[in-house]
């Protein structure tokens, strides 16, 4: 049986485009990464932020499967799909209004457009079976993710490092769930999660396409 990476990973000659693709999710994984080893060098708000992120990209792998709809159809023009994504986008905002109305700031609409970035770079392919694997594969790689990332941290015990009693009593959190008593579980969820997202573009690494619906068979 052909192996997740070994049958779907793309040649070397496209490293450079899937690097930059992957850029986005690589920055927010070691943003987690230094946020969970010192949690004030970015201001007592920043594991706030890094709890509303996690949030945000919960609507936006909901938002993913709108994207994949909208760029899939060999017949749309690349200007037709822009402007789809920019009428899903400002249909998301609605629910990033709530986040910025909680937040009393503008910067949950900073990290809404970071994350939709990071979606939107794999939505710019030529529409076809390529592109279709791709942006179906990357939607279920987002999905299992996020839900192992959830339950692992739930599960398992989450070193604190920086985050020590004392820091996060600093921290102000509000709230009695477990993200707002044990803040490191969402930090160390954003650092895999995003991290497991970077790789996943780097390397092109795909689901077999007979797993996923509406693809047949593998690619050639």
């Amino acid at each position: 049986m052909e192996s997740f990476h070994e049958s779907h990973a793309k040649p070397r000659s496209g490293l450079v485009g899937r690097a930059l693709g992957s850029l986005p999710d690589a920055a927010l994984a070691a943003w987690f990464v230094a946020l969970w080893i010192s949690p004030l060098a970015f201001g007592p708000a920043a594991v706030r932020t890094g709890l509303v992120v996690m949030l945000v990209e919960f609507v936006l792998v909901h938002a993913s499967a709108m994207l994949g709809a909208i760029v899939l159809s060999e017949r749309v023009p690349r200007a037709t799909r822009l402007t789809g994504l920019g009428a899903m986008a400002a249909l998301y905002l609605v629910f990033i209004a709530a986040f910025v109305a909680e937040a009393g700031s503008w910067w949950p609409l900073a990290v809404f457009a970071w994350l939709l970035l990071a979606k939107a770079a794999l939505a710019m392919g030529r529409p076809g079976p390529d592109l279709r694997h791709r942006l179906q594969s990357a939607w279920a790689v987002a999905v299992m993710t996020y839900l192992v990332g959830v339950a692992a941290t739930v599960m398992l015990p989450v070193p604190r490092l920086g985050l020590t009693p004392a820091v996060v009593a600093e921290l102000g959190l509000s709230g009695s769930g477990l993200w707002s008593t044990r803040p490191q579980t969402v930090i160390a969820f954003g650092a895999f999660y995003f991290a497991v997202q970077a790789a996943t573009r780097l390397f092109d690494l795909r689901l077999p396409a007979h797993t996923l619906p509406g693809l047949g068979s593998p690619r050639a």
